[in-house]
């Protein structure tokens, strides 16, 4: 398939993965933060059982209609499972604020991506539609890069209700943008959420490939095909830029 980009107005992006790295590596210092913040208001965790029931909550949308996590109710969950005790409203609060600071911490960017975004929004509007279910996570890290400054609008699955591929958090961007979705170019690395996602819109979609993600989506028979596939985010400006 032979991208072109005659008609695009706008670059949409996904978050982990895409602009950033969201991978083994950060994954696991979120789990080490809350394996220490559990032990301490419960005592001993055991870190195979957390990452075993932390991983079935990740991918919990996924099975069930796309239907993201709620914070609270999936901390709380996770809790009960570990301890058998029913935990209080302020130890929730205490391990998704430690969750919050964990993603934070764990979250840099590449020098070479600010650099790109600056060329980029000379000539296309730019946003970001990303799955997580917290969104203070999403709009903390971004402003910590700064890379919120390059974005015009920021979707994010926690304030919705709904993960990619549903059709919810790209019908949210394209009101916004006022753009209809073939006017809408959507770069991301998951198969499932992002390109078969887009796709299913009517966007354009590239599947990059710059990083190693925690979980990963095998194409399936009948699936929609990217329209370009990137190694790195570099190789936008040859496909975008003059």
């Amino acid at each position: 398939m032979t991208f072109s980009k005659n008609g695009i107005k706008a670059v949409l992006f996904d978050y982990g993965n895409t602009l950033i790295e969201y991978g083994p590596r950060q994954v696991e210092a979120q789990y080490l933060a809350l394996e220490k913040e559990l032990s301490r208001l419960f005592g001993h965790c055991d870190p195979s059982r957390l990452k075993a029931i932390r991983d079935r909550q990740a991918m919990a949308p996924y099975d069930n209609g796309y239907v993201e996590n709620d914070m609270e109710l999936i901390t709380g969950e996770l809790i009960e499972e570990m301890y058998g005790v029913v935990p209080e409203d302020a130890q929730i609060e205490a391990l998704i604020e430690t969750r919050y600071t964990a993603f934070v911490h764990a979250i840099e960017v590449s020098s070479d991506v600010p650099s790109l975004l600056i060329r980029l929004r000379d000539q296309y509007r730019l946003g970001l539609v990303s799955n997580y279910p917290c969104s203070r996570s999403i709009e903390g890290s971004l402003k910590k890069t700064g890379l919120r400054d390059f974005l015009e609008v920021v979707v994010v699955s926690g304030d919705l209700g709904y993960v990619k591929p549903h059709a919810k958090p790209f019908e949210t961007m394209l009101d916004h943008l006022k753009l209809h979705p073939e006017e809408c170019l959507f770069v991301g690395d998951n198969w499932l959420a992002d390109v078969q996602g887009a796709k299913r819109m009517g966007m354009p979609a590239i599947l990059i490939s710059q990083y190693t993600p925690y979980e990963e989506f095998k194409p399936s028979d009948g699936d929609h095909q990217p329209d370009a596939t990137i190694n790195h985010l570099s190789e936008l400006e040859a496909l975008l830029l003059p």
